[in-house]
């Protein structure tokens, strides 16, 4: 089951931010910042969905901060689709050939990649 992507802030829109994600890639990719000392990213969900948090000045430093971190995912496209309370969004992202495998893949436990046989 697909829970989504969401960015939003914990109280005020200046202050901590959380990304919430149940998407293997992002996940992924923000646990390598969680891990880096340096980064500002920590990690507060784990489980169905993972949440990432970080402070923000504003809505659009989180937004602009989100832009640039899946950016560096091979997406085809992201959009951001504001919520209902109109603090935060919802984060749809299209699919790129490569992940559409990948997700197919990971969700029913087929291995997308050829097995290495060993040379006897």
């Amino acid at each position: 089951m697909d829970y989504g992507t969401f960015l939003y802030p914990r109280l005020h829109k200046q202050g901590p931010w959380v990304l919430q994600t149940d998407r293997k890639e992002i996940i992924d990719l923000m646990q390598e910042r969680h891990w880096n000392a340096k980064s500002s990213w920590r990690q507060c969900l784990s489980g169905t969905s993972f949440g990432f948090t970080r402070s923000f000045d504003s809505a659009r430093n989180a937004k602009e901060s989100i832009t640039r971190i899946l950016s560096k995912l091979a997406t085809d496209s992201f959009e951001f689709i504001e919520l209902g309370d109109g603090k935060g969004w919802e984060i749809k992202i299209a699919l790129s050939p490569k992940m559409k495998k990948n997700h197919f893949a990971s969700c029913t436990g087929i291995n997308s990649e050829p097995e290495l046989k060993d040379a006897a």
